[in-house]
């Protein structure tokens, strides 16, 4: 791209800038307005930031949490409480899933013996 100016005092020119201003309108904001909208987002995009990176911080430590426990390195006598009920939950959700896997290959086999009948 060359470094020349461009022209502004051309019909073409004018001509677009003529329906740019029809169809896109801005709008003017007052200075409380801009400070509010610009508060929001710092509030919501760094709390959502902080919520996800939490969410996944403690799923990743009942997984580790879980795996110590299928494997024997960790007793459930050194679980605190809330421990032990964060993992009766874990294996309750993951039991739940292993469920809903097994009933969805169950009707996948189903459908193909019907298949394979018709």
């Amino acid at each position: 791209m060359n470094n020349e100016l461009i022209p502004t005092n051309r019909l073409w020119y004018k001509i677009k800038k003529f329906f740019r201003s029809l169809f896109f309108k801005e709008k003017t904001y007052t200075i409380n307005e801009i400070n509010t909208i610009e508060e929001e987002k710092k509030n919501s995009n760094f709390t959502y930031v902080d919520n996800l990176k939490e969410n996944f911080e403690k799923e990743n430590n009942e997984k580790v949490l879980a795996e110590k426990l299928l494997y024997g390195e960790l007793g459930t006598s050194e679980l605190n409480e809330t421990e032990v009920d964060e993992m009766i939950e874990y294996f309750t959700k993951d039991i739940q899933n292993i469920d809903n896997e097994l009933l969805r290959i169950k009707q996948h086999i189903l459908y193909m013996q019907k298949e394979l009948k018709n």
